[in-house]
Order: C-alpha cells, then sequence, then structure tokens
C-alpha cells in the first residue's frame, strides 16, 4: 500500500512538473498537448454549445405565416438580439479567454469562428465579417476555411450585400475539396439567398441538391415542405403533392404535418367525383379532430379554396364565412373576407356586397400583406361605383315616381312595407332553423356521406 502510495504521489509531482513548463509561449511537445486540450474541452465546447443554444432560441422565435412560402433561415434582426445577448456575449467571452490563454494550440481559429457566429447572432454584422475574414485567411484548415466563408455568405445575405455574398458564392462553388458537411451548407446558404432574391428556381433547384446529404438534424420536413410550398406557388401541382408526401414521411412537428396534410388537398389530382368526395371527406377529419380546434379557421378557409377551384361558389362563400368568425387570426379573417370579395365582384357582379367584404378586409388585413395597396385601390373604386349606382338608382325611382297618381304611389308603398314584413319573418325563421344545425359543419360537407370507405382516401394523405 505504501509503495502503491508513492507511486500515485510521484505521478502527480510529475504531472505538476510538466504543466509548470507548459507556459504560452513554450512549445514542447508536452506543452502543446495541454493547451490544445485546454482550449478545446474548457474553451471551444462550451462557446459551441453557447452557439447551439442561441441558434435554439432564433429557431423558437420563428412566428411562420404558412399561407407564405416559410423562410429556410430565420430573419436575424436586433431586436430579438437583445432576447439572447447574454449568451451571445458569454460565448465571445469564453472563446476570447481559450484564444488569449492558449494561442498556440490549433483550436485557435475554431474558437475565432465561434465568436464570429457570436456576433453575426448579434447582429453585428461588420465585426462578424472582420473575424470570418481573419479565419479565411490565417487558418491553415482548409475545411475550416471554407466553413468560415459559408458563414460569410449568411452575413452578407443577412445585411442585403448581395453582390459580396455572390463573389463568396462563386468562390466557394470553384473549390475541389469541401467536405459533405460543407457541401450541404453551400446548397443551403445558396437556397437562402436565393429565397431572399425571391428567385424561386434556384431556390428548388439548391434544395433538391442538397436532399441526399440532409439529416432528420438539418429538419427535413420543413425542407420538403418549402419546396412544396414552391411548386404549389408555380402551379406544378403533382411536384407540389409529391414533397408533401415526403415532409410526412419524415414525421414533421405537428403545425408542418397539419398544413403539408391541408395543402395536399389543393393539389391533389381529381379525376372524378369521387376524388372531391374523398378530399371533403378529409377536411371533415381535420375539422373533427380535437388537434385541430385551433386551425379551424384555416381548415375553413382552405375548404372554401377547394371549394372555390372546383368552382362551387356558394359552398365556397359559406366556408369562407365560417373560417372569418371561426378564430383570432386577424390574415386569415382578411383573407377571408376578401375572397368573398372578389368572388362577389368577379364571378357574380354583385358590386354592393363586394364593397362591403373589402372593407372588411382592409379592416381586418396586417399591414405586411401582399399587395394591400391593390385591396385599397380596389375597395376605394368600389366605394366611388357603390355611391354612383346607388345615386343613380334613386334618381331614377324618383322620376318614375313622379310620373304616377298619388293612389298608385301609396299602393306601391304599401306593397313594399308588406315585402319587407315577410322577408324579416322569413329571416328569422331561417336564423331559427339554422341554429338547430351543428354550425361547425361547413355546408359542403352536410350533404354527402362523409363516412365513407376512407381506405381510399390515403392516396391523398
Amino acid at each position: 500500500m505504501k509503495e502503491s502510495g508513492f507511486n500515485i504521489n510521484y505521478s502527480l509531482f510529475l504531472l505538476l512538473f510538466a504543466l509548470a513548463g507548459c507556459s504560452i509561449e513554450q512549445g514542447t511537445v508536452t506543452s502543446n498537448i495541454y493547451h490544445n486540450l485546454t482550449a478545446h474541452y474548457n474553451g471551444y465546447f462550451y462557446a459551441k454549445e453557447g452557439v447551439r443554444e442561441v441558434e435554439k432560441m432564433i429557431l423558437k422565435s420563428i412566428d411562420d405565416d404558412h399561407s407564405k412560402i416559410l423562410l429556410l433561415f430565420p430573419r436575424l434582426d436586433t431586436v430579438k438580439a437583445k432576447a439572447y445577448k447574454k449568451n451571445t456575449d458569454e460565448i465571445i467571452k469564453m472563446a476570447s479567454k481559450s484564444i488569449q490563454y492558449h494561442p498556440n494550440s490549433r483550436w485557435v481559429n475554431h474558437n475565432y469562428v465561434m465568436v464570429g457566429l457570436a456576433r453575426l447572432y448579434s447582429c453585428d454584422f461588420q465585426n462578424a465579417i472582420l473575424t470570418f475574414k481573419y479565419v479565411n485567411t490565417k487558418s491553415q484548415n482548409l475545411p475550416l476555411r471554407h466553413t468560415a466563408l459559408l458563414n460569410l455568405v449568411r452575413t452578407f445575405t443577412e445585411m442585403g450585400d448581395y453582390d459580396r455574398a455572390e463573389e463568396a458564392i462563386h468562390f466557394l462553388e470553384k473549390e475541389k475539396l469541401l467536405t459533405k458537411t460543407n457541401q450541404k451548407r453551400l446548397y443551403l446558404e445558396k437556397a437562402n439567398y436565393y429565397q431572399v432574391r425571391n428567385d424561386y428556381d434556384n431556390l428548388v433547384n439548391n434544395l433538391s441538391k442538397a436532399d441526399s446529404l440532409l439529416t432528420r438534424q438539418d429538419r427535413k420536413g420543413r425542407i420538403y415542405f418549402i419546396v412544396g410550398q414552391v411548386y404549389q406557388k408555380l402551379g406544378f401541382d403533382a411536384e407540389a403533392y409529391n414533397f408533401y408526401k415526403k415532409c410526412l414521411a419524415t414525421n414533421p412537428d405537428y403545425e408542418i404535418d397539419f398544413y403539408a396534410r391541408l395543402n395536399m388537398a389543393q393539389v391533389a389530382q381529381l379525376a372524378s367525383s369521387k376524388d372531391v368526395r374523398l378530399v371533403r371527406t378529409q377536411f371533415a377529419k381535420l375539422l373533427k379532430d380535437t388537434k385541430n380546434a385551433e386551425f379551424k379557421d384555416k381548415i375553413y378557409f382552405e375548404l372554401g379554396e377547394f371549394e372555390k377551384k372546383q368552382n362551387n361558389l356558394s359552398n365556397a362563400l359559406k366556408d369562407y364565412k365560417l373560417a372569418a368568425h371561426a378564430g383570432k387570426n386577424k390574415r386569415v379573417q382578411g383573407m377571408s373576407y376578401l375572397r368573398m370579395g372578389q368572388i362577389n365582384f368577379d364571378s357574380l357582379k354583385k358590386y354592393k356586397p363586394a364593397k362591403l367584404y373589402y372593407d372588411s378586409a382592409v379592416a381586418a388585413l396586417p399591414k405586411d400583406f401582399e399587395n394591400l395597396e391593390g385591396v385599397i385601390k380596389r375597395q376605394n373604386i368600389l366605394g366611388e361605383f357603390v355611391k354612383y349606382t346607388e345615386t343613380v338608382s334613386l334618381n331614377d325611382s324618383l322620376l318614375a315616381l313622379s310620373e304616377l297618381d298619388t293612389a298608385t304611389i301609396r299602393h306601391r308603398f304599401d306593397s313594399l312595407a308588406k315585402k319587407n314584413q315577410k322577408a324579416i319573418v322569413s329571416k328569422k325563421k331561417k336564423k331559427r332553423t339554422e341554429s338547430q344545425v351543428d354550425s361547425s359543419t361547413p355546408s359542403s360537407l352536410l350533404s354527402g356521406n362523409t363516412n365513407e370507405d376512407t381506405n381510399t382516401g390515403d392516396w391523398y394523405f
């Protein structure tokens, strides 16, 4: 036992002696091992974990609008950056200490990358650029230099410096020795760049190239969903359907899963009336699922879109009306009123109700709604037109009345009063009848058997 104790003490003595010689300046084998281990496990490791935590916080801050093509990467802004400022400051502190105390370790430039990412996520773009450029020029590690360049692409894209972003992309495209990870990142960074530029062809092209390199950690389901959305927007329904189906196969987050199923109904190939009934059956299932309670307004809206696509305008109007009153989502409300206004204006030529629906749409739609100016312009035109037609109608009526004798005028007013009274009674009776019907079931689903054998319906969902 004494000999064992002696060996332990002797080993500790040798270790302390060796570490005593591990000054910053020395380049001995023992010193290099010490600085490499300490720089990696005390500095770089914790800084990298900090970066991952910040990235999770950024992802959680995304407020997705599924009526638009989802963002591949969340946009960075100074307001959101305040929420994780302490985290980014700590990352810079840990990585900087590691660089300061272990300047000869092989992890110095890795720590600089962590500093650069912390600055990027803090929206300190100029200092992030300087940091990544430093790594690209000083590091002897080629994959790390490529990583720094990829981070430069992201930084330039975020700050809207598209010329320099494109220069960095072209440089990386010429590099022959990209690792699989960096090659995947290049495709994704290019896709993000093209999405910001609204270049949908190149967005889809680069996401398709990245497909074989993607892992679950890359949020494959979201990427497939985005590709499906682009194809749907461009009118390629069959391709959109296939990518929504691929999205579901990845078992994505519930919201992505829900909207993928909803969008599949819009792009499904309908060869017969039976196919139409099957899609309606799937909508009915979505409405009955208690997990979708908060999404009912969106389901009704999409059902309205489906009925409109089938030219069932009466059903579409009823479903849009249900959508407008089923939830508190202002965007869905506004879009529902807008659709009702468009149908009354374009198809039914009923300008007075169209004007009222446009008024409601403008009041509900958010300020960033696509082509809001065009919606407001039509609202104003309709307002002037309805005012003009009402004036003309009133003048015509007065002119016609002026040519009648007193007895005829009195008879017409009596008839009009009786007609209005009958309309009021009829309206009250209709309202009582409707209150007895489950208002949660859209009109297009009341007729037909929604319990139809749904095995064939699996083709859609």
